[in-house]
């Protein structure tokens, strides 16, 4: 007895098939993918899910407003033109919404219609990121997404420094990563994503003036010159703020640089001396947008480090950077570590928020809890089994004190207390009274 070929009525059922296929495997990817390389359209649909210069304009929110069972006449008829209409019509204006789902309801089979809400919002998970991707387009002569890669730290718990090894300590920024290439975009200002940040000519004009050419990278972060005093996480929150608002002014911005150079073989060292002479032009010439990091010791003493640390949190500083005498990488690296102190809080959860898309759609999202007259949500350090489990059974940490682990306190939109980058850490079954119900507990000295 022969088994019964599928038969496709849609050059998206076959994508959708390849793409849980890839789903379902936690390594070997790629090997998967290859399999199905020769599936009509799913190399632009993995570009457009993975390409992060690819907007639409729809959220999950948006698009299920219009998936209430009406009829839409669309504009788009074939599988090619689903993609195209999305990269061209990405306003997510209510008429955008009613040509996809227009679309979309054509498929009978109700897991291609959530695929392609996926696609539509950028929300399925396929478990590839940008340099996976890539890689396969390597292996199939397919030409790559452009990405904009900068070196990148890693925590001091993940890295061994052995003794005796020279390493070199400054202060740890709390501001949005900038960068420019300038033989690749000249004089342009770049997020991590490769996004162009507009409005910095006055940061550019500094540059220039201190002969950094088109010949040199240059790193740094976008920092507000807090010039009335604010704490260092409300100034992160204002100038962060300033740097992703397009149409913002941002001359209240200034770019503070911790690495400059022409070739990326150059040692730190040597990178070091650089940057130490540039920071003296800029006092010479009394530029106001552009800094130098502040650079507190080098050698090879690591009780330094800690000392330093404790020095970073009396001044209120995100932290301290400790890198080591070796070239620039384009990615993340263990030459480069980061140091800081996080805090703890415990607190009681009232409600478990559910994940509406994604890996997780279904199951927990995150805990919310309560912080004093205002509610704050944890949405990481869960295993997958903690998600299932408390979205089956709510009542089985609703009302619990759970332990959280966090960077700072800070404040709200609202100007409420908040606590910046929670993380869930265990359940407290040894208290019965929360942090922010106990007296003792000082929350912005904690």
């Amino acid at each position: 007895m022969f088994e019964k070929k599928k038969v496709y009525t849609d050059k998206f059922e076959p994508i959708y098939d390849a793409f849980e296929h890839v789903k379902r495997v936690r390594s070997g990817k790629i090997d998967i993918l290859n399999i199905y390389v020769e599936t009509p359209l799913l190399v632009d649909v993995l570009k457009f899910l993975v390409d992060s210069d690819i907007t639409t304009g729809l959220s999950t929110k948006r698009i299920n407003k219009f998936d209430n069972g009406e009829h839409y006449d669309t504009v788009i008829k074939y599988s090619e033109d689903f993609i195209k209409y999305l990269k061209t019509n990405n306003t997510g204006s209510d008429e955008a919404i009613k040509n996809v789902m227009g679309y979309i309801n054509k498929f009978e089979n109700p897991e291609v219609r959530e695929f392609l809400k996926g696609i539509a919002t950028k929300t399925y998970k396929l478990g590839i990121d940008v340099k996976t991707a890539n890689k396969f387009f390597a292996m199939n002569g397919i030409e790559p997404i452009q990405t904009w890669e900068v070196q990148l730290g890693t925590p001091i718990d993940k890295c061994n420094i052995p003794e005796g090894t020279y390493f070199y300590l400054s202060k740890k920024l709390n501001g949005v990563r900038a960068s420019y290439h300038g033989y690749v975009n000249g004089y342009r200002l770049m997020s991590r994503q490769g996004k162009e940040y507009t409005g910095c000519e006055h940061i550019i004009n500094d540059l220039k003036i201190l002969g950094i050419g088109e010949n040199f990278f240059v790193d740094g972060e976008l920092i507000y010159k807090n010039k009335e005093g604010l704490s260092d996480s409300d100034a992160f929150q204002k100038g962060s703020g300033l740097a992703n608002r397009k149409d913002a002014d941002k001359s209240d911005l200034k770019l503070v640089l911790f690495d400059c150079f022409v070739s990326s073989n150059t040692r730190y060292s040597a990178r070091k001396s650089f940057l130490l002479d540039l920071k003296e032009k800029i006092e010479q010439l009394h530029l106001e947008n552009v800094e130098v990091v502040e650079m507190v010791y080098e050698g090879t003493n690591q009780k330094e480090i800690w000392k330093w640390l404790d020095y970073a949190e009396e001044h209120d500083w995100e932290g301290i950077m400790i890198n080591l005498d070796t070239p620039y990488e384009f990615k993340r690296t263990k030459n480069l570590i980061k140091v800081k102190k996080f805090y703890d809080i415990s607190l009681r959860v009232v409600d478990v928020i559910l994940s509406e898309s994604g890996r997780y759609k279904g199951q927990m999202g995150a805990l919310r809890c309560k912080l004093y007259d205002t509610t704050v949500d944890v949405g990481y350090g869960f295993v997958d089994e903690e998600r299932k489990a408390f979205a089956e059974n709510p009542s089985d940490i609703i009302g619990k004190i759970i332990n959280i682990k966090y960077k700072e306190p800070t404040r709200n939109k609202q100007g409420g207390v908040s606590i910046q980058f929670g993380g869930f850490e265990c359940i407290r079954y040894d208290k019965d009274i929360p942090d922010d119900e106990d007296e003792t507990f000082e929350f912005w000295r904690n």
